[in-house]
């Protein structure tokens, strides 16, 4: 497999979201792009579940970060990457952005018997060595974590298995061919446990 090296592959390569698409949808089936649920956006709504004391500590981080409170501004979780209903797990595509400081103290919160789909210490790793900032609007990283923090939990309180996460530049994500019998082994034994059986 060609891990990213080649200095005119982008990051935002469009080409690699679409192939992601590809190798999902011939590994499950149906596969739904940007798929919106209908699940409240805010901490309280999650007050009885299992992941709501998670939840509320994570809120209450994000807001000592910088003091920005007004962060939370969809009444419901904006639309995920990739949502593949059998078995029920949605898969998001991180590009550098989403490695904040304000991701870091999110995923710092986590609980730790939490079932991820994705390696915990690895993406605290990537948001220490990213650094991504984004002030526009100001409390842009606050919102962006916070989303990125209900995809990871809101779907363990509606039964799905666990959210899984790939970065962006682990892999030439284009180069891989759907249409073959190794592009879709390929994909599936880069991520390995990461995806759900």
């Amino acid at each position: 497999m060609n891990i990213l090296s080649d200095n005119l592959h982008s990051a935002h390569c469009r080409a690699c979201k679409q192939r992601v698409h590809e190798m999902l949808s011939r590994l499950y089936g149906d596969c739904r792009v940007h798929w919106a649920f209908s699940w409240p956006s805010g901490p309280e709504a999650y007050s009885n579940e299992l992941i709501g004391s998670a939840l509320k500590q994570i809120y209450e981080a994000l807001t000592e970060y910088r003091g920005h409170r007004e962060f939370i501004k969809s009444a419901v979780v904006p639309p995920c990457d990739y949502y593949i209903a059998d078995p029920p797990f949605i898969l998001e595509f991180d590009e550098s952005q989403h490695f904040s400081r304000a991701r870091l103290i999110a995923l710092n919160h986590y609980p730790a018997n939490l079932p991820l789909g994705f390696s915990l210490p690895r993406w605290q790793e990537l948001c220490r060595e990213i650094d991504a900032q984004d002030d526009d609007p100001v409390d842009r990283d606050e919102r962006r974590a916070w989303y990125d923090t209900l995809r990871d939990l809101a779907p363990l309180a509606h039964g799905f298995k666990p959210t899984v996460r790939i970065y962006a530049e682990d892999f030439v994500w284009c180069s891989l061919a759907p249409n073959t019998v190794r592009g879709p082994e390929d994909f599936s034994r880069f991520l390995g446990a990461r995806l759900p059986r």
